[in-house]
């Protein structure tokens, strides 16, 4: 039994990681519809925008709520958008898998001199918890919420408000100052704590990164540019820089993907304005988190003020249209389908290019070291 103790654990926090990042998914839900339009992230309740009914908790569980429903809501039955299962998947297995990969490799998948060197593990985790490595990965989950939330709001069409984004910035700059240990690259190539470690240090390097993310997104998307920024802030310039080389790369085995993808959506479902058998991302979809009036919710899905992502609610359908639609799963690949689809995903591919970075950062570091020595 004992022998089986150790891997349990590690896969019991493992899961807990991923629900906890699902759960920022979740929340990312919220703030995406409500952040752009002004309206508070923290105050009211989650409702359904057609009838106004409150969602309750036990259908809030993140991608599990929405399938139990069938996609709909439990009292009217309108559809409820595939994006918001598809987000809460994407913030479990991007935050908390590199959250995962951080913490329980013992910060081996980390540079400097600071990390890898205690023993992996889920046990060593919690019985000789690491201070400094916690802090670590909350603030590259802090990275990778930011970096959703602006791929996510780029997707609908918008942006993310300057305010915020300043906001994030921020805090990001006071961490680094406070903890000049959360950074374990400096500024110089040659070594990692290249200045020092005084108190300096910190808001040097994220600066440095800033000024870096600055310039490599000037003529990228907004979203992009502010997180390459924050990018450079938490991680440093040379890993910014690393993002924006792997940009294109994506982009180009998303966009060949994409040609494996038959050019049939799995499911019948309306099409946006367009050119013949453009997929519409959320065709179906309602927003159906924390709104406090269903009147105005349903007026702020209006097509024509978010196409790409806020259509008008839907009356319930009848069961001739739920056949028409096909399995409600299916649903969940039209959104998938969109992304591979669109020439450019600027802020998306920027998601998968930072977690990249952050899953093989020191064998990065490694290998630029070895170019230069």
């Amino acid at each position: 039994m004992h022998e089986w103790i150790v891997p349990l654990t590690d896969v019991v926090v493992c899961g807990l990681l991923l629900v906890l990042g699902g759960n920022l998914g979740s929340f990312l839900n919220v703030v995406v519809h409500r952040l752009p339009r002004g309206e508070s992230v923290v105050h009211g309740g989650s409702h359904c925008p057609s009838c106004g009914s409150a969602i309750r908790w036990h259908d809030n569980v993140p991608v599990l709520g929405w399938l139990v429903l069938g996609g709909r809501c439990r009292d009217c039955g309108v559809m409820i958008a595939a994006r918001y299962p598809l987000v809460e998947a994407v913030g479990a297995i991007v935050i908390g898998g590199v959250g995962a990969a951080e913490l329980l490799s013992g910060g081996r998948t980390l540079p400097g001199a600071a990390f890898g060197g205690g023993r992996p593990g889920a046990d060593n985790l919690l019985l000789r918890p690491d201070p400094l490595l916690i802090a670590v990965a909350v603030l590259h989950g802090w990275l990778l919420f930011n970096l959703l939330l602006g791929a996510a709001v780029e997707a609908d069409g918008q942006v993310v408000p300057t305010r915020w984004s300043r906001v994030a910035l921020g805090i990001t700059l006071g961490a680094v100052t406070g903890w000049s240990a959360l950074l374990p690259i400096g500024v110089g190539i040659q070594l990692p704590a290249w200045i020092g470690e005084g108190r300096g240090r910190g808001p040097l390097i994220a600066m440095f990164g800033v000024a870096c993310g600055a310039v490599l997104g000037r003529s990228s998307s907004a979203a992009v540019r502010q997180g390459l920024m924050l990018v450079g802030a938490v991680l440093g310039w040379q890993a910014a820089a690393a993002a924006a080389l792997l940009l294109p790369v994506i982009g180009t085995l998303r966009s060949l993907l994409a040609s494996l993808i038959p050019p049939d959506p799995p499911v019948h479902s309306a099409v946006a304005p367009g050119p013949a058998g453009a997929i519409h991302p959320f065709s179906e979809s309602i927003q159906s988190e924390g709104v406090s009036d269903p009147e105005t919710a349903t007026g702020s899905t209006d097509q024509e003020s978010s196409p790409a992502a806020f259509p008008r609610a839907e009356p319930a359908a009848s069961p001739a249209d739920h056949r028409a639609r096909g399995p409600f799963v299916g649903r969940l690949a039209i959104p998938v389908i969109w992304y591979f689809r669109r020439k450019s995903v600027p802020a998306g591919d920027l998601v998968v290019a930072t977690a990249i970075v952050l899953l093989a950062w020191r064998w990065l570091w490694r290998g630029a070291l070895a170019l230069l020595g």
